[in-house]
């Protein structure tokens, strides 16, 4: 009887060790997970902003938001021309604005009910100053036009409006053979905004008789 207790303890005991020996080891034992990181399964589940096998790892952009096309380099953004701040939201006034070409959008049939010409519609043309300085006064003209139909001069060279944030004026006339032309409209404009991202065109119309569209680039 004693021999079999033995040998019932012994089994038991073979028992319990094995079953031990079995038990699968702890895989983040010997993992250490910097800045707040948990290992799972061995491996290190990083918070937001760090990387790394350890989490040791730190991204200088995370949550740095660069605008307007900017790009994130350690920590700054790098900001594309035009736009300034740490951010990228500040707008820089250029040097000046380049007019490219200007389109006639709008212009009165008549003058005051009666024709521009005599058996015919109009001869236009734009101008454009600046105070009592002629930037701009185009060499031909777009005769007989068309009230229902837009008209665009190419400007070669192209012209620039060297203070972006002062006022000029565009006009439109009428090209007469033998008498001076005919004033048919005009609008004072300034050319810049601030928080105008930029267009590649401006759109001039007061809502009066003349409206106008200016193909623009910037210079910085």
């Amino acid at each position: 009887m004693r021999q079999l207790t033995i040998l019932l303890f012994i089994s038991t005991f073979l028992t319990v060790f094995t079953s031990c020996e079995k038990d699968d080891p702890d895989p983040c034992e010997n993992v250490t997970c910097l800045n707040g990181g948990v290992c799972v399964n061995g491996s290190c589940d990083c918070p937001d902003g760090y990387s790394g096998l350890q989490c040791e790892t730190f991204d200088d952009c995370f949550n740095v938001t660069c605008l307007n096309g900017g790009t994130c380099v350690n920590g700054i953004c790098n900001c594309p021309e035009g736009y300034s701040g740490s951010d990228c939201s500040q707008q820089v006034t250029p040097d000046r604005i380049r007019i490219t070409k200007i389109d006639i959008t709008r212009f009165p049939a008549t003058d005051n009910g009666a024709g521009w010409d005599l058996s015919s519609g109009p001869d236009i043309y734009p101008e454009l100053s600046k105070g009592s300085t002629t930037l701009y006064s185009a060499s031909s003209f777009f005769q007989n036009a068309d009230p229902a139909n837009d008209y665009s001069f190419d400007l070669v060279p192209a012209i620039d409006m060297n203070e972006p944030n002062d006022q000029y004026t565009i006009r439109l006339f009428d090209f007469d053979d033998f008498d001076a032309d005919d004033f048919m409209g005009g609008i004072n404009f300034t050319p810049y905004s601030s928080n105008n991202d930029f267009p590649s065109t401006i759109n001039i119309d007061a809502g009066g008789d003349v409206a106008f569209t200016l193909h623009v680039s910037y210079v910085w």
